[in-house]
């Protein structure tokens, strides 16, 4: 369902895979971001269900098929979005995020606000990661992935989809676009160790409260509530919440009950309802 093209960004000549679907002619452009160590096809299944917009979803600097990058810290990355978004000419976009790139997202609207009409922040960006409950810097590191796991690229989809109780097609392909083969047959993810760890260190400094109060347009807000939740994690997320709230003054929150972190997979269709709700009220 896409159509695939690479863009050079920036003085530095990073070369950007971007994938557009929908009415590429629409004035409603909608801006998809992918969390960290994904990549744009992870927007797929909600994409489907999007018609009548112009839908840009590329792989971020160092993830997927898009060049690593020196600079991966939220202004720079957020510099880099502007520089496509001018090359495409979409002068104004609905911003559409999850997890890492919801704070990157964040960033990005309060930077060039002239250039954002509305943002959505899927299941992140509302609170400081610094302050979560039960984390270190160490942890919040800790990239360890089991090495049976990375035998091949079956292995890597079958012990993914082994916890996935929403797994389909659309999830499957986002998946295997995580990873790359190497020597032997076995694979690694695209998002290499540097840039996982830039990309981390970025988040672990962001501050969303200090973006939010010049924002004059919608901020939707989805959370996703899982079965099973500590108390602790809980009461930090509610207490992040209403201190959120405050700051933005145009903020509508959706409580998505039962739903995992990875709410555009697990609950496509009503991603893209919410979406559709957001631009239907401008």
């Amino acid at each position: 369902m896409w159509c695939e093209r690479y863009l050079t960004i920036g003085d530095k000549k990073i070369n950007y895979k971007i994938r557009e679907a929908g009415e590429l002619s629409s004035f409603t452009k909608l801006l998809f971001i992918h969390g960290q160590a994904w990549t744009g096809e992870v927007w797929t299944s909600v994409a489907k269900r999007l018609h009548g917009v112009h839908i840009i979803a590329p792989d971020m600097a160092g993830h997927g098929e898009s060049d690593e990058s020196e600079a991966t810290d939220f202004n720079s990355l957020s510099n880099d979005l502007q520089n496509l978004l001018d090359q495409i000419h979409a002068e104004k976009v609905w911003v559409i995020a999850h997890s890492w790139g919801a704070n990157l997202a964040l960033n990005f609207a309060n930077k060039y606000p002239e250039h954002v009409k509305g943002l959505m922040l899927v299941d992140a960006g509302y609170f400081n990661y610094q302050e979560l409950p039960g984390i270190n810097w160490e942890a919040f590191i800790d990239f360890d992935i089991p090495e049976p796991m990375m035998e091949s690229v079956d292995s890597y989809v079958r012990f993914q989809s082994e916890d996935t109780p929403y797994w389909n097609e659309d999830v499957e392909k986002a998946v295997r676009d995580q990873v790359r083969e190497i020597e032997c047959g076995k694979v690694t993810l695209k998002c290499n160790l540097k840039t996982m760890l830039a990309c981390s260190k970025a988040l672990w400094d962001f501050n969303p409260y200090n973006h939010l109060s010049h924002l004059q347009f919608p901020v939707y807000l989805i959370l996703a509530k899982p079965n099973r939740e500590s108390n602790e994690i809980s009461e930090f997320k509610n207490k992040s919440l209403t201190y959120f709230r405050k700051l933005a003054d145009k903020c509508h929150i959706v409580t998505l009950e039962n739903t995992s972190h990875m709410v555009m997979l697990e609950r496509p269709e009503t991603t893209a309802t919410i979406i559709e709700e957001m631009i239907g009220n401008q």
